[in-house]
């Protein structure tokens, strides 16, 4: 389940929080941990599923889990 949000949302001028993953996706930002957590797993698990090679999905899960969790923190800074 995917909805669109748009770029004034996402700004944060209609008092939503969100992150934007390197591929361009837009995650709201929940004051819940498990939710923002299901949240992130869930977007990696997108990415890796594109990528053929083991090794390497595991490193763009990696590489994506690690941006998502950087910005959700600088948020909440």
């Amino acid at each position: 389940m995917s909805a669109r949000i748009s770029k004034k949302e996402i700004d944060g001028k209609s008092g939503l929080s969100a992150i934007k993953c390197l591929c361009g996706a837009v995650i709201l930002v929940v004051p819940n941990v498990k939710a923002m957590s299901e949240a992130i797993e869930s977007h990696v698990s997108k990415h890796s599923q594109k990528v053929k090679d083991p090794i390497e999905a595991q490193t763009e899960a990696e590489r994506v889990r690690d941006d998502l969790i950087t910005k959700i923190l600088e948020k909440a800074s």
